[in-house]
């Protein structure tokens, strides 16, 4: 007699079998990777906005410091510059004779700076700015590119007295930029002594401007101010820094100054003198889309123009 064997719901065991859970699985992990994919995407160009940020507001904070610095200055009398560096010899004006001086109204004593020719990634022999000078009657300006200070080159320092008649010293390291109160032209008149005492030299600079430039007494000045180049804990480097010859009313001595200069992150193997994309890897001399240092490497250059007050 045969029998059916009848199984209730209650005893029948049910799951995912092997293929449905290997399914699941690779569903899962596919649905992680994409969010982690999206992720470091989000993070990566959040970082990236914030270098660009970066450069963008200290480059307009510091057009906004240069052109009122040379708005407040007074005339600059580029007659009495020429004949006040010819009076120590040609050699210390960088001039033929004052005649030269006077031709471009002094412009090697308001403007100097410091280059260096070294190879590129193309192979290709390139100009590089290591430090340079500005006065502009009224504040003078010292700084020192990413180039000088990696390699130790060509930099220049400021020795000076501080309010209590101390001397102090900053640093080629701290001198990526800094102002320092200047109505006299001390910082750009000890750039061409060194650059008289010392040319073509590859050395580094200390420029000393504890003695006052034109009657030789001391003359205490205020703190300089460093620091103009961070912003969000993201240090900042000039690559260059360029002023345009100057022009010059001859009735009112109301001069007009024009320049530019280019400020980027250090990080990013960037290379001014390439063409095409600056932000590159430095090894591989790729660009390095999905790294950290093409993140952290943004680039801009920015123009200036004013003009000072006249007689």
């Amino acid at each position: 007699m045969n029998t059916k064997h009848k199984v209730s719901l209650k005893d029948s065991k049910q799951g995912f079998t092997i293929i449905e859970l290997m399914l699941a699985m690779t569903f899962v992990a596919t649905l992680l990777i994409s969010i982690a994919v999206v992720t470091i995407n989000v993070v990566s160009i959040y970082q990236r906005g914030l270098a660009l940020k970066a450069v963008n507001n200290v480059g307009r904070s510091l057009i906004e410091e240069l052109t009122t610095a040379i708005n407040e200055a007074p005339a600059v009398d580029t007659t009495s510059l020429c004949n006040h560096l010819a009076s120590g010899g040609s050699n210390a004006i960088g001039y033929a004779s004052t005649e030269a001086c006077l031709s471009d109204h002094a412009y090697r004593y308001v403007y100097n700076d410091r280059f260096n020719t070294k190879e590129n990634r193309e192979g290709q022999d390139g100009e590089y700015q290591y430090s340079g000078v500005f006065c502009t009657g009224n504040h003078s300006y010292l700084w020192n590119t990413e180039y000088g200070l990696d390699e130790g080159q060509r930099t220049l320092s400021l020795l000076y007295l501080d309010e209590n008649g101390q001397p102090q010293t900053i640093q080629a390291s701290d001198a990526r930029l800094i102002s320092i109160p200047d109505r006299t032209y001390r910082v750009c008149s000890a750039f061409l002594q060194k650059q008289s005492e010392d040319p073509g030299s590859t050395g580094n600079w200390e420029l000393d401007i504890r003695q006052e430039a034109k009657n030789g007494t001391e003359n205490r000045i205020a703190m300089p101010t460093n620091g103009y180049l961070s912003a969000f804990d993201l240090d900042l480097f000039l690559y260059e820094f360029t002023v345009q010859p100057i022009s010059q009313d001859a009735i009112t001595l109301r001069t007009y100054m024009t320049g530019n200069f280019i400020l980027a992150t250090e990080r990013g193997g960037i290379d001014i003198t390439t063409t095409g994309d600056y932000c590159q890897n430095s090894e591989t001399s790729q660009l390095d889309n999905l790294g950290a240092e093409f993140n952290y490497c943004a680039i801009n250059k920015f123009n200036f123009a004013a003009r000072t007050a006249g007689v």
